[in-house]
Protein backbone atom coordinates (compact mmCIF):
# COMPACT_ATOMS: atom_id res chain seq x y z
CA UNK A 1 0.00 0.00 0.00
CA UNK A 2 1.27 3.33 -0.80
CA UNK A 3 -0.89 6.31 -1.07
CA UNK A 4 0.15 9.56 -2.18
CA UNK A 5 -0.33 12.78 -0.53
CA UNK A 6 -2.38 13.96 -3.31
CA UNK A 7 -4.96 11.06 -2.40
CA UNK A 8 -4.73 11.83 0.93
CA UNK A 9 -5.10 15.75 0.51
CA UNK A 10 -8.17 15.20 -1.61
CA UNK A 11 -9.89 12.30 1.05
CA UNK A 12 -9.29 14.65 4.06
CA UNK A 13 -10.84 17.94 2.48
CA UNK A 14 -13.51 15.51 0.71
CA UNK A 15 -14.21 14.40 4.11
CA UNK A 16 -14.05 17.45 6.07
CA UNK A 17 -16.20 19.54 3.88
CA UNK A 18 -18.35 17.55 3.25
CA UNK A 19 -18.49 16.99 -1.06
CA UNK A 20 -16.05 16.52 -3.59
CA UNK A 21 -16.54 19.74 -5.18
CA UNK A 22 -15.43 21.69 -1.95
CA UNK A 23 -12.38 20.02 -1.93
CA UNK A 24 -12.43 20.86 -5.44
CA UNK A 25 -12.43 24.33 -5.28
CA UNK A 26 -10.11 24.90 -2.54
CA UNK A 27 -7.26 22.50 -4.08
CA UNK A 28 -8.05 24.71 -7.62
CA UNK A 29 -8.54 21.43 -9.71
CA UNK A 30 -11.71 19.86 -10.90
CA UNK A 31 -14.23 17.37 -9.00
CA UNK A 32 -13.11 14.69 -11.65
CA UNK A 33 -9.62 15.21 -10.51
CA UNK A 34 -10.65 15.04 -6.87
CA UNK A 35 -13.08 11.91 -7.29
CA UNK A 36 -10.12 10.17 -9.24
CA UNK A 37 -7.54 10.96 -6.48
CA UNK A 38 -9.79 8.97 -4.09
CA UNK A 39 -11.07 6.44 -6.21
CA UNK A 40 -7.19 5.74 -6.49
CA UNK A 41 -6.57 5.56 -3.12
CA UNK A 42 -9.67 3.34 -2.32
CA UNK A 43 -8.00 1.20 -5.22
CA UNK A 44 -4.72 1.39 -2.87
CA UNK A 45 -6.30 0.32 0.17
CA UNK A 46 -8.99 -2.29 -1.32
CA UNK A 47 -11.90 -0.40 0.75
CA UNK A 48 -14.01 2.54 0.54
CA UNK A 49 -13.35 6.03 2.42
CA UNK A 50 -16.27 8.00 1.17
CA UNK A 51 -19.42 7.20 0.61
CA UNK A 52 -21.47 8.69 -2.26
CA UNK A 53 -24.91 8.89 -2.96
CA UNK A 54 -27.38 12.03 -3.99
CA UNK A 55 -27.18 13.57 -0.90
CA UNK A 56 -23.58 14.15 -1.08
CA UNK A 57 -20.68 11.82 0.59
CA UNK A 58 -20.13 10.36 3.95
CA UNK A 59 -17.33 8.67 5.57
CA UNK A 60 -17.30 5.09 5.45
CA UNK A 61 -15.82 3.16 8.96
CA UNK A 62 -12.57 2.68 7.18
CA UNK A 63 -12.50 6.12 6.19
CA UNK A 64 -13.18 7.10 9.87
CA UNK A 65 -9.84 5.69 10.85
CA UNK A 66 -7.68 6.92 8.20
CA UNK A 67 -9.34 10.52 8.53
CA UNK A 68 -6.77 11.26 11.65
CA UNK A 69 -3.88 9.45 9.78
CA UNK A 70 -4.57 11.57 6.94
CA UNK A 71 -4.11 14.41 8.76
CA UNK A 72 -1.50 13.58 10.73
CA UNK A 73 0.44 12.46 7.21
CA UNK A 74 -0.40 16.20 5.86
CA UNK A 75 0.82 18.19 9.04
CA UNK A 76 4.10 16.17 8.73
CA UNK A 77 4.70 16.47 5.43
CA UNK A 78 4.69 20.68 5.84
CA UNK A 79 6.95 20.20 8.72
CA UNK A 80 9.12 18.64 6.76
CA UNK A 81 9.32 21.38 3.93
CA UNK A 82 9.68 24.01 6.29
CA UNK A 83 12.29 21.92 7.89
CA UNK A 84 14.17 21.66 4.62
CA UNK A 85 13.73 24.78 3.56
CA UNK A 86 11.40 24.04 0.84
CA UNK A 87 9.01 26.03 -0.92
CA UNK A 88 7.03 29.29 1.37
CA UNK A 89 3.50 28.10 2.37
CA UNK A 90 2.75 31.47 0.38
CA UNK A 91 2.32 30.09 -2.55
CA UNK A 92 -0.13 29.59 -5.19
CA UNK A 93 -3.74 31.73 -5.72
CA UNK A 94 -6.22 32.85 -2.91
CA UNK A 95 -9.12 33.98 -3.67
CA UNK A 96 -10.22 36.82 -0.97
CA UNK A 97 -13.00 38.66 -0.55
CA UNK A 98 -13.44 42.40 1.55
CA UNK A 99 -16.03 45.03 1.99
CA UNK A 100 -15.88 48.01 0.09
CA UNK A 101 -14.22 49.94 2.95
CA UNK A 102 -11.34 47.49 2.89
CA UNK A 103 -11.23 48.46 -0.76
CA UNK A 104 -11.04 51.62 -0.65
CA UNK A 105 -8.40 52.15 2.09
CA UNK A 106 -5.94 49.11 3.10
CA UNK A 107 -6.38 46.44 0.45
CA UNK A 108 -3.88 47.30 -1.77
CA UNK A 109 -1.33 48.03 1.03
CA UNK A 110 -2.07 44.15 2.18
CA UNK A 111 -1.78 43.56 -1.87
CA UNK A 112 1.47 44.83 -2.39
CA UNK A 113 3.38 43.80 1.29
CA UNK A 114 2.24 40.12 0.08
CA UNK A 115 3.30 40.28 -3.45
CA UNK A 116 6.71 41.61 -1.93
CA UNK A 117 7.54 39.25 0.37
CA UNK A 118 6.03 36.22 -1.37
CA UNK A 119 6.38 36.25 -4.73
CA UNK A 120 4.88 33.24 -5.42
CA UNK A 121 1.30 34.00 -3.90
CA UNK A 122 -1.32 35.47 -6.37
CA UNK A 123 -4.27 36.91 -4.14
CA UNK A 124 -7.27 37.68 -6.55
CA UNK A 125 -9.72 39.89 -4.72
CA UNK A 126 -13.45 40.43 -5.23
CA UNK A 127 -15.42 42.97 -3.70
CA UNK A 128 -18.96 42.51 -2.39
CA UNK A 129 -21.60 42.97 0.42
CA UNK A 130 -20.13 41.45 3.59
CA UNK A 131 -23.28 38.73 3.57
CA UNK A 132 -22.98 38.30 -0.08
CA UNK A 133 -18.71 36.98 0.68
CA UNK A 134 -19.95 34.44 3.48
CA UNK A 135 -22.51 33.10 1.08
CA UNK A 136 -19.25 32.29 -1.59
CA UNK A 137 -17.09 31.14 1.55
CA UNK A 138 -19.54 28.53 2.59
CA UNK A 139 -19.87 27.61 -1.36
CA UNK A 140 -16.36 27.55 -1.38
CA UNK A 141 -16.15 30.34 -3.83
CA UNK A 142 -14.04 31.92 -1.94
CA UNK A 143 -10.67 31.24 0.52
CA UNK A 144 -11.06 33.72 2.77
CA UNK A 145 -13.08 36.69 3.52
CA UNK A 146 -12.22 39.97 5.66
CA UNK A 147 -15.66 40.90 7.19
CA UNK A 148 -17.23 43.17 9.86
CA UNK A 149 -18.55 40.50 12.54
CA UNK A 150 -17.12 38.43 15.54
CA UNK A 151 -19.02 35.24 15.08
CA UNK A 152 -20.35 33.18 11.66
CA UNK A 153 -20.70 29.98 12.40
CA UNK A 154 -18.93 27.04 13.82
CA UNK A 155 -18.04 25.88 10.51
CA UNK A 156 -15.84 29.11 10.30
CA UNK A 157 -12.07 29.97 12.30
CA UNK A 158 -12.15 34.19 12.64
CA UNK A 159 -8.97 36.11 13.08
CA UNK A 160 -9.50 39.40 14.42
CA UNK A 161 -8.02 42.01 12.17
CA UNK A 162 -9.09 45.48 13.21
CA UNK A 163 -11.98 47.25 14.95
CA UNK A 164 -13.75 50.48 13.22
CA UNK A 165 -15.99 53.37 14.38
CA UNK A 166 -19.21 53.84 12.60
CA UNK A 167 -20.77 57.17 13.73
CA UNK A 168 -23.62 59.42 13.08
CA UNK A 169 -23.20 61.55 10.65
CA UNK A 170 -25.06 64.15 8.53
CA UNK A 171 -25.00 67.38 6.48
CA UNK A 172 -25.14 70.67 8.23
CA UNK A 173 -27.87 71.60 6.22
CA UNK A 174 -30.02 68.81 7.59
CA UNK A 175 -30.24 71.24 10.76
CA UNK A 176 -30.07 68.07 13.18
CA UNK A 177 -29.84 69.39 16.65
CA UNK A 178 -25.86 69.50 18.51
CA UNK A 179 -26.94 68.49 21.71
CA UNK A 180 -27.16 64.15 21.71
CA UNK A 181 -30.52 62.94 20.49
CA UNK A 182 -32.71 60.07 22.03
CA UNK A 183 -32.94 56.96 19.92
CA UNK A 184 -36.55 57.89 19.01
CA UNK A 185 -35.51 61.11 18.02
CA UNK A 186 -33.96 59.68 14.69
CA UNK A 187 -37.58 59.47 13.43
CA UNK A 188 -37.66 63.15 12.77
CA UNK A 189 -35.02 62.69 10.14
CA UNK A 190 -34.49 60.40 6.63
CA UNK A 191 -31.96 57.68 7.37
CA UNK A 192 -29.64 56.28 4.80
CA UNK A 193 -28.11 52.77 5.64
CA UNK A 194 -26.38 50.15 3.53
CA UNK A 195 -28.11 47.51 2.43
CA UNK A 196 -29.18 44.58 4.15
CA UNK A 197 -26.65 42.04 2.36
CA UNK A 198 -24.32 44.76 4.01
CA UNK A 199 -22.56 43.31 6.92
CA UNK A 200 -22.27 46.47 8.91
CA UNK A 201 -26.38 46.56 9.16
CA UNK A 202 -25.85 42.85 10.24
CA UNK A 203 -23.74 43.94 13.21
CA UNK A 204 -25.92 46.81 14.69
CA UNK A 205 -29.00 45.65 13.93
CA UNK A 206 -29.22 43.67 17.10
CA UNK A 207 -28.01 46.90 19.07
CA UNK A 208 -30.22 49.34 17.34
CA UNK A 209 -33.29 47.27 18.45
CA UNK A 210 -31.90 46.84 21.93
CA UNK A 211 -31.86 50.80 22.07
CA UNK A 212 -35.10 51.44 20.83
CA UNK A 213 -33.67 53.19 17.79
CA UNK A 214 -36.53 54.50 15.38
CA UNK A 215 -36.36 55.16 12.14
CA UNK A 216 -39.48 56.40 9.90
CA UNK A 217 -38.14 57.04 6.12
CA UNK A 218 -35.35 54.63 5.46
CA UNK A 219 -32.88 54.96 2.44
CA UNK A 220 -31.14 52.08 1.34
CA UNK A 221 -27.83 51.63 -1.36
CA UNK A 222 -25.22 48.91 -1.95
CA UNK A 223 -22.29 51.20 -2.09
CA UNK A 224 -20.59 53.31 0.91
CA UNK A 225 -19.06 56.34 -1.57
CA UNK A 226 -22.99 56.89 -2.43
CA UNK A 227 -23.93 56.93 0.71
CA UNK A 228 -21.39 59.40 2.15
CA UNK A 229 -22.31 61.45 -1.44
CA UNK A 230 -26.02 61.30 -0.01
CA UNK A 231 -25.37 62.26 3.46
CA UNK A 232 -23.02 65.58 2.37
CA UNK A 233 -26.03 66.14 -0.23
CA UNK A 234 -28.41 66.01 2.95
CA UNK A 235 -30.37 63.59 1.96
CA UNK A 236 -30.32 62.28 5.83
CA UNK A 237 -28.50 60.60 8.51
CA UNK A 238 -26.31 57.35 8.04
CA UNK A 239 -23.89 55.58 9.98
CA UNK A 240 -20.11 56.30 8.44
CA UNK A 241 -16.41 55.81 9.22
CA UNK A 242 -14.91 59.00 10.50
CA UNK A 243 -11.37 57.64 10.02
CA UNK A 244 -12.39 57.45 6.29
CA UNK A 245 -14.85 60.64 6.06
CA UNK A 246 -12.14 63.13 7.97
CA UNK A 247 -11.40 64.87 4.87
CA UNK A 248 -15.13 65.86 4.80
CA UNK A 249 -15.81 66.52 8.48
CA UNK A 250 -12.70 69.00 8.30
CA UNK A 251 -13.80 70.55 5.58
CA UNK A 252 -17.58 71.18 7.11
CA UNK A 253 -19.47 68.76 4.78
CA UNK A 254 -20.31 66.26 7.32
CA UNK A 255 -20.95 66.50 10.71
CA UNK A 256 -21.28 64.03 13.95
CA UNK A 257 -24.49 63.54 15.16
CA UNK A 258 -24.50 62.67 18.78
CA UNK A 259 -26.37 60.11 20.58
CA UNK A 260 -27.26 58.48 23.94
CA UNK A 261 -25.57 55.74 23.30
CA UNK A 262 -23.80 56.01 20.96
CA UNK A 263 -22.61 53.24 18.29
CA UNK A 264 -19.77 50.67 19.48
CA UNK A 265 -16.86 50.17 17.33
CA UNK A 266 -17.20 47.41 14.68
CA UNK A 267 -14.81 44.77 14.59
CA UNK A 268 -13.22 43.05 11.44
CA UNK A 269 -11.98 39.41 11.19
CA UNK A 270 -10.48 37.83 8.36
CA UNK A 271 -13.05 34.51 8.07
CA UNK A 272 -12.07 30.80 6.54
CA UNK A 273 -13.01 27.26 6.84
CA UNK A 274 -12.01 25.02 9.58
CA UNK A 275 -9.85 22.02 9.43
CA UNK A 276 -8.34 22.84 6.03
CA UNK A 277 -4.05 22.55 6.95
CA UNK A 278 -3.84 25.68 4.91
CA UNK A 279 -1.53 27.96 6.96
CA UNK A 280 -1.47 30.42 3.99
CA UNK A 281 -4.88 32.21 5.36
CA UNK A 282 -3.93 32.57 9.15
CA UNK A 283 -0.51 33.97 7.99
CA UNK A 284 -2.36 36.48 5.54
CA UNK A 285 -5.10 37.27 8.52
CA UNK A 286 -2.31 38.68 10.76
CA UNK A 287 -0.53 40.61 7.96
CA UNK A 288 -4.04 41.90 7.49
CA UNK A 289 -4.26 42.41 11.15
CA UNK A 290 -0.81 44.77 10.95
CA UNK A 291 -1.46 46.53 7.68
CA UNK A 292 -5.53 47.32 8.70
CA UNK A 293 -6.06 51.27 8.60
CA UNK A 294 -9.24 52.74 7.62
CA UNK A 295 -7.75 56.00 7.33
CA UNK A 296 -5.62 55.22 4.40
CA UNK A 297 -7.79 56.71 1.52
CA UNK A 298 -6.45 57.55 -2.16
CA UNK A 299 -8.66 60.15 -3.79
CA UNK A 300 -9.01 59.56 -7.94
CA UNK A 301 -8.04 62.22 -10.02
CA UNK A 302 -9.05 63.16 -13.64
Amino acid sequence: MNPTFKQLEAFYLSAKLGSLSAAAATLHTTQSAISKRVGDLEAELGERVLHRSNAGISVTPVGERLLPMAEEALRLRKRMAEASGGSSPLAGRIRIGVTELTALTWLGALISALSREHPGLTLEPRVAPGLQLIEQLRQHELDMAIVPGNYWGDEFRLISVGVVENLWMASPALGVPDTPMRPRDFALYPFLEQSHDSSKSRYYRPWLEEHGFQFNRVFSTNSLAVLGELTIDGFGISQLCPAYFRPELDAGLLRIVYSHPMPPPMTYSAVFHQDTLDERKEIIARRASELCDFSRRRRLTG
